[in-house]
């Protein structure tokens, strides 16, 4: 046999038992590679911890938060419910105080009675339609409808102040 072919066996037998004595040495690890990596998992177990505790709290806020948005909604509703109520009855309160027209001749006619005849008729009207009544009285030159209050006043004294009081309180319409 040539050297050449003994080699050739020989080379991967050499190799091989090279091989076998390495994997049965014992690897060298140092204890602190060891240690490191078990406080590695355990830092790491710790903040999964803390992510997950993290997220339940933050689905707790977002249920809390949905109630207190329903809730919220809830009462901007009603508060606009409440707005118009009271935008309506403002536009009600303001039409009651605004006297409506009354034909100047009617006026002429009721400043030229008798003040006793007047009053009678005038308390006739009213019990029709105070604010015609009103706005008739407002209309009047002062003097001759205090007369007519006058007259009425003895008779029906309740009448006379609330017809006082609304004339008071009422403005003419805008033109």
């Amino acid at each position: 046999m040539n050297m050449k072919t003994v080699l050739w066996i020989l080379a991967p037998l050499v190799l091989s038992a090279g091989v076998i004595w390495l994997s049965a040495q014992d690897p060298k690890v140092t204890p602190s590679e060891g240690v490191r990596v078990g406080e590695l998992a355990e830092k790491l177990q710790a903040r999964e911890k803390a992510l997950a505790q993290r997220e339940n709290d933050l689905q707790q806020l977002q249920q809390r938060l949905s109630t207190l948005q329903g809730a919220l909604d809830k009462d901007r509703a009603d508060l606009q419910n409440r707005e118009k109520n009271l935008q309506a009855s403002m536009a009600k309160l303001e039409a009651m105080r605004t006297r409506p027209d009354i034909d100047p001749q009617l006026i002429r006619t009721y400043e030229a009675m008798d003040p006793i005849a007047g009053a009678k008729a005038l308390k006739e009207l009213a019990r029709l339609n105070q604010e015609v009544c009103v706005s008739l009285l407002a209309g009047m030159q002062p003097k001759k409808a205090a007369k007519l209050l006058d007259q009425l006043a003895p008779n029906d004294a309740k009448l006379a102040a609330v017809l006082s009081e609304k004339v008071g309180l009422s403005k003419p319409k805008a033109p």
